[in-house]
């Protein structure tokens, strides 16, 4: 079919007003789900992680998902950068071995509340719209993690892989054997404030690059 001669000149006038005028970095930066560049947050790890208890340890789960982890606070996301670049070869083949391209990270650590605290690397899931899911793949950050045993003060951490992304827009939930967090769901108005502030500060320093000789 042959468009008529006035909607095709429309047409490109259209296309044309686009190009010159592309959707701005601050929009892209506040669509749903878009990750926001880092080194302009001001978060703490403990604004992030997730924390359950047992009579023997405590459980810590910090997603590595861009989407909020890079609103941490510079020095804080270098540092945790740096650990996950540190096994992202390891990272990768994992989650290769399982056929998954782009598995969900967390930063998982055991915190040894009595002597001789026994942990099962392998019982905590995340729960996620009443689904269990659980991880596809652990890599051991600290050495001997795999012995799942604990001292007073002791802490050994790993990255766990899941098979799907953190869901960390939405409320979900840890679990290990009988005790749980769902802390999650309370911390999203922050993380959405920040997100906003975050989006405002990267848009304010891309401006003033650009205004510079």
């Amino acid at each position: 079919m042959t468009l008529p001669r006035r909607t095709v000149l429309a047409c490109a006038v259209a296309l044309m007003a686009c190009a010159r005028n592309p959707v701005p970095a601050r929009a892209q930066q506040d669509a749903p789900g878009a990750v926001i560049p880092p080194g302009f947050g001001t978060l703490r790890q403990s604004d992030l992680q997730l924390t359950l208890s047992t009579d023997q340890l405590e459980v810590r789960f910090l997603p590595l998902d861009p989407r909020v982890f890079n609103l941490l606070a510079p020095d804080a996301y270098q540092s945790l950068s740096a650990l996950l670049e540190g096994r992202r070869a390891q990272i990768d083949s994992v989650a290769r071995s399982v056929g998954v391209s782009q598995p969900g990270i967390a930063l998982v650590s055991f915190f040894g509340l009595q002597a001789n605290a026994n942990y099962d690397a392998e019982v905590l899931t995340m729960v996620v719209r009443n689904r269990l899911i659980r991880p596809i793949g652990i890599v051991p950050y600290s050495p001997g993690f795999m012995e799942q045993r604990l001292e007073v003060r002791q802490q050994r951490t790993a990255f766990y892989l899941f098979e799907e992304e953190i869901p960390v827009f939405e409320p979900f939930s840890i679990q290990y054997y009988a005790a749980s967090s769902e802390d999650w769901g309370r911390r999203l108005p922050v993380i959405d404030r920040e997100r906003q502030r975050v989006s405002l500060r990267a848009a304010k320093a891309s401006a003033e690059a650009q205004q510079k000789p």
